[in-house]
C-alpha cells in the first residue's frame, strides 16, 4: 500500500516514519517547515510537489492537520487531493476537527469519487514517538478496516465508533476530560503555592494520593522546571475545548459546566500572551496572579 502522508509536524513526522519502518513507501510534501520533510526523506520516503501528485501516486491519504479548515485546503484547495486522486481514493482525516465538518467534507469528497473517514489519534508526541497512540475511527468501517495496517504501524490501541465524525466526536470528548484535569491541576498547584505549602511535599503527596494520574505525573513535573516549549500549544488546546462545548450545545442538550470553566481557564492564559508555548502554560495565568513562579529543581524529585 502506498500512502500519502500530509502533516510532518510533532505528531505527523513519527508517525510516518513508524510506516517507513513498516515497510510502506510513503509520499510526503513540503508545507511551511522543511526539516521534518528532510528526515523523512533521508528516512526514505519519496517527496512531491503538491497534494495532488501525492494522491496520484499512491492509494491512500493520511492527513494531520490542525482544523477543518487546512484539510479543505489540502482536499480541495490548488493542486490539492480531489484533482490529483483516482476514483475510489481513500482520505483519512487524523487531525482533532469539528464532526459536523468532518460530515460536509466528506460528502463533498463523495461527490468528487473519493472516500473520507476519520481516525484521530491521542497519546501525545511520546505516543506518536513510541507507536502507542489510540485511534478512533469514523465512517465506513470496511475503509476503517482497509487502513488498519497503516493504522496499527504507530497505533497500540484501535477503536471504532460509527459513522462519518464519530471518531472526531470522541477525540474532542476525550481532549476535553484531559484539558479540565489540565486547568484543574493548575488551579491545584496555584493554590497550594498561595498557601504558602512546600510545592515538591504538595507534588509528592499527590502522587500518593487518590488524586494521582498520569496528567499530573506528565504536568507538574514540566511545570517545576519551566518546560513550557510547545508539544502541544495551548492555543490548540483552547480550540479542542471551544469545540467540545459547541459540539455538546449544537448536537445534545447537555450543559457542560465543568468544562466551560475550565475553557476560560485556558482563555485567561491565552489573554496573558502564553498561547503559543504548551498546554500545561495555563498554570501561567495562575502565576501571574501571584506574582511568582512555580519552580523546584528537578534534582530534589522523587
Amino acid at each position: 500500500m502506498k500512502v500519502a502522508f500530509l502533516g510532518a509536524g510533532l505528531m505527523g513526522e513519527p508517525m510516518a516514519g513508524h510506516l517507513l519502518r513498516a515497510g510502506f513507501e510513503v509520499f510526503v510534501t513540503a508545507n511551511r517547515n522543511r526539516q521534518p520533510i528532510d528526515r523523512l526523506v533521508a528516512a526514505g520516503a519519496t517527496e512531491v510537489a503538491s497534494p495532488a501528485a501525492a494522491a496520484a501516486a499512491t492509494d491512500v491519504a493520511l492527513m494531520i492537520l490542525p482544523t477543518s479548515r487546512e484539510v479543505e485546503a489540502v482536499l480541495f484547495g490548488d493542486n490539492g487531493l480531489a484533482s490529483g486522486m483516482r476514483p475510489n481514493y481513500l482520505a483519512v482525516d487524523m487531525g482533532t476537527c469539528y464532526p459536523a465538518d468532518t460530515k460536509r467534507l466528506g460528502k463533498l469528497f463523495a461527490d468528487v469519487g473519493g472516500r473520507f473517514i476519520d481516525a484521530p489519534v491521542t497519546g501525545g508526541t511520546e505516543g506518536a514517538r513510541n507507536g502507542t497512540l489510540a485511534t478512533m475511527g469514523g465512517g465506513d468501517e470496511r475503509a476503517f478496516e482497509e487502513v488498519r495496517p497503516l493504522l496499527s504501524a504507530f497505533s497500540a490501541h484501535l477503536y471504532h465508533f460509527g459513522a462519518l465524525g464519530s471518531g472526531h466526536a470522541a477525540k474532542l470528548a476525550q481532549n476535553m476530560i484531559g484539558f479540565v484535569e489540565v486547568a484543574a491541576v493548575a488551579e491545584g498547584l496555584a493554590l497550594s503555592k498561595a498557601l504558602g505549602l512546600d510545592s515538591r511535599t504538595f507534588f509528592e503527596m499527590l502522587t500518593n494520593s487518590h488524586s494521582n494520574s498520569p496528567i499530573i505525573q506528565w504536568m507538574v513535573p514540566k511545570v517545576f522546571s519551566g518546560a513550557f516549549e510547545a508539544e502541544a500549544r495551548l492555543d490548540i488546546a483552547y480550540k479542542d475545548m471551544t469545540q467540545a462545548v459547541k459540539m455538546a450545545r449544537e448536537m445534545t442538550n447537555l450543559p457542560l459546566g465543568i468544562a466551560n470553566a475550565a475553557t476560560e481557564v485556558f482563555q485567561m492564559a491565552r489573554a496573558l500572551g502564553f498561547g503559543d508555548q504548551d498546554s500545561v502554560a495555563v498554570v501561567r495565568g495562575f502565576e501571574t496572579i501571584l506574582g511568582e513562579e512555580i519552580r523546584v529543581s528537578q534534582d530534589t524529585l522523587i
